[in-house]
């Protein structure tokens, strides 16, 4: 048979419910439903071509075929999607838990408790039975597509869906500003679903997209991340609490929020005494870097590296992913250099270590002084000529240098620039640079 059809369905769901088999799918999708375009039934095996499909807000053209003749129906094609809303889908996130939400969003809240806990993330089971529903070869250029608050651009993607085996493969992928490759697989055959994906993506916008996708908006920057990443679980929670992998991340151009780490640097003595830092205050970048690995969603990272033209700054940490905290030890160095992106970790310098910790949402900051006092201990005489030579140089560098330091304008944001409200020297015209064997008796009392 030959002939040109047009389906229009109100809603799949009242549609099914009438005819006996309610579906129990999540969200509030599977409502209106067109079809139009030329089909061929042979026995089993229907093709449509030049298809017109509309299903809720979506719309996509192409031609695809339904083989009925195996345990469950095998759709396969071509098309061309408008955009895909997997909110439609999925059922609503708990309270607090989407990543933009006001609990995990990371602004400024007075009082505000951190969701630590592993409060952020449900525990409501998933029901992936759809998977098994239908077989699916498909080839598929989509304009956007939406999942909770994480936006994607133009996509070109392959699906394939096997008995409740699931494989994206992600041919290219637009997302804030980036553009990559990767590869996504769910694998819900078994009694607990188990999901793999491997990205690699340069040129995206650090900002936007951690906002988005994980509620942490502390970080600015273009970036290139390499990523891959295994987990297992029934809910969300459990997906987090068991992930695993390994990545390499790079930024450039860009600033940690919420700290200014030259400043605390520049006068260990009270840069640490306003406990609440702010987003006013932040620390720019040329360049930040580091590799990670994942075991039981704890992320562990032993090489950050951050270069800034008077800055240079190495870290080890930890990030609790099901705690939605995290625990790191900074070593940031003024340095006598003007070399920001492409120059080197390991320049000499002023080191006063730094440790930040807490919920994500409400970090604290504090100097690591047991850190200062072993390393003085350990070479006093060495400690104190290298902050000397680093100061003597620093001043040397013109009133350019001199105004990143403190001697000039009052300015609280840069390149880690702000007023030292316990620096020494009464008038504006003084030097606020510190004697540094001053500051270092000053720090341990004596």
């Amino acid at each position: 048979m030959v002939g040109s059809v047009e389906l229009d369905v109100p809603s799949i769901r009242d549609l099914a419910a009438w005819a006996g088999v309610p579906l129990e799918a999540p969200g509030r999708g599977l409502g209106p439903l067109r079809i139009a375009g030329k089909v061929e039934a042979m026995a089993t095996l229907f093709t449509f071509s030049e298809a017109r499909i509309g299903l809720d807000e979506t719309t996509a053209e192409g031609d695809l075929s339904v083989n009925l003749a195996g345990v469950r129906p095998a759709l396969k094609g071509r098309l061309d999607v408008d955009r895909i809303d997997l909110n439609t889908y999925m059922p609503p996130p708990d309270e607090g838990s989407q990543p933009g939400s006001a609990g995990a969003s990371g602004g400024d809240q007075s009082g505000a408790q951190g969701t630590g806990a592993g409060g952020g993330w449900s525990d409501e089971p998933m029901d992936l039975s759809g998977l098994k529903a239908a077989d699916v070869d498909f080839a598929l250029t989509v304009g956007e597509i939406r999942m909770r608050d994480l936006k994607i651009g133009r996509s070109v993607l392959k699906v394939a869906l096997k008995d409740g085996l699931l494989a994206l493969d992600l041919d290219e992928l637009n997302l804030y500003g980036g553009r990559g490759t990767g590869r996504v697989t769910l694998d819900a055959r078994g009694a607990v679903p188990r999901v793999a994906k491997t990205f690699a993506i340069e040129g995206v916008q650090a900002g936007p997209l951690l906002a988005d996708a994980a509620g942490f908006d502390r970080l600015e920057g273009t970036g290139r991340m390499d990523v891959s990443i295994t987990t297992r679980g029934r809910s969300q929670k459990e997906m987090v609490a068991n992930l695993g992998g390994k990545g390499a991340v790079k930024f450039v151009d860009g600033a940690i929020k919420g700290i200014n780490l030259a400043a605390m640097v520049r006068n260990v003595t009270s840069a640490f005494m306003d406990a609440q830092a702010g987003k006013a205050q932040k620390t720019d970048f040329a360049e930040l870097s580091g590799t990670f690995t994942i075991a039981k969603g704890i992320l562990t990272n032993r090489d950050l590296v951050l270069l800034n033209p008077l800055l240079r700054l190495s870290g080890a940490g930890t990030v609790d992913l099901p705690q939605r905290t995290l625990k790191y030890r900074l070593e940031p160095k003024l340095v006598a250099t003007t070399e920001g992106q492409g120059g080197t970790a390991s320049a000499r310098g002023i080191a006063v270590p730094i440790i930040v910790e807490g919920p994500w949402d409400n970090l604290t900051y504090r100097p690591d002084l047991a850190g200062v006092a072993g390393g003085i201990a350990k070479d006093p005489a060495k400690a104190l000529k290298g902050a000397k030579d680093t100061l003597k140089q620093l001043k040397q560098g013109g009133s350019g240098l001199g105004g990143l330091l403190g001697g000039g304008s009052d300015t609280s944001t840069g390149s880690g620039t702000a007023t030292d409200p316990g620096s020494e020297g009464g008038d504006s015209g003084g030097s606020l640079i510190p004697d540094p064997g001053k500051a270092l008796k000053g720090l341990f009392g004596n």
